[in-house]
């Protein structure tokens, strides 16, 4: 069966993983630097091709998510929610990684669009931007009513 994964194109993938590991407590799945000759195929520098990310992935709470540098001309990310983090809310587990998260990410000083509360439909949710313009939604919602 197919899986969903977000994809995500950086300015410096390297850089932006390790800040991934420091503040959100992000496991390194993989990085793979470009090599010289797709470097010289893409019209690319190649000095420093050890900095540079041709594909890379970082595990947040068992969540897979893949990146890359940004090597063509490309938009940064836009100010929509770009990745939804999604906990059970009737799961103390859950929601205890949920909160203590949330706690670490906005002690690192990222921008808070609206802070985690309670929501009406019996759940809680977030939303912070962090120092690359990405926009997280942290958010728990009751998984047995959901259809």
């Amino acid at each position: 069966m197919a899986k969903f994964y977000a994809y995500l194109s950086f300015e410096n993938a390297k850089e932006s993983m390790d800040y991934y590991k420091d503040v959100f407590g992000a496991t390194l799945l993989q990085r793979m630097p470009m090599d010289e000759n797709m470097a010289k195929e893409w019209g690319l520098p190649t000095d420093n091709l050890e900095n540079t990310t041709i594909h890379g992935g970082f595990v947040v709470l068992g969540n897979t998510i893949f990146c890359s540098d940004r090597t063509r001309d490309g938009e940064p990310f836009s100010s929509s929610v770009t990745v939804m983090l999604d906990f059970n809310s009737e799961d103390a587990e859950d929601v205890a990684a949920l909160d203590s998260l949330y706690k670490k990410v906005t002690e690192s000083g990222v921008e808070i669009i609206d802070p985690l509360k309670e929501q009406f439909w019996g759940g809680k949710m977030g939303i912070i931007k962090d120092k690359y313009g990405l926009v997280w939604m942290f958010h728990a919602q009751p998984y047995s009513k959901l259809q």
